[in-house]
């Protein structure tokens, strides 16, 4: 598996769109979602998370990927801009980088670190 199109396509394809079953295609039953101090562990959960976004008026997140790195195997790390679509607004862009850990072909653990922008719980 290329993990460097993987992140690619996981970007570009499931959070545009915010597809709840695309958006946990690849990650583990039990992989471990970090963003500040909100964890979110185990698929479903993160599945379920991604309804509640789109129920509150997400329509998509965008990420325009300024770099992708893999440092170590199994090990992929992203440098993009995000912006959020709701119903009613567009957020401005922030800068995001993502960490994204493998064990054989799942993700286990994925940590977002960005600026403060308005972000899927309506909170900076």
């Amino acid at each position: 598996m290329d993990r460097l199109e993987w992140v690619r396509r996981h970007y570009a394809e499931s959070a545009v769109a915010l597809d709840p079953d695309a958006f946990v295609e690849g990650l583990g039953k039990n992989v471990r979602m970090s963003r500040g101090a909100a964890v979110i562990v185990g698929r479903d959960e993160i599945r379920d998370a991604v309804e509640r976004m789109r129920a509150a008026g997400l329509l998509a997140i965008r990420h325009d990927v300024s770099g992708l790195w893999e440092p170590e195997p199994g090990v992929v790390i992203a440098e993009a801009t995000v912006t959020y679509q709701y119903e009613t607004e567009v957020t401005p862009a922030a800068p995001v980088v993502s960490v994204f850990r493998w064990e054989a072909d799942e993700v286990v653990d994925l940590r977002v670190y960005m600026d403060s922008v308005r972000g899927p719980q309506g909170t900076a």
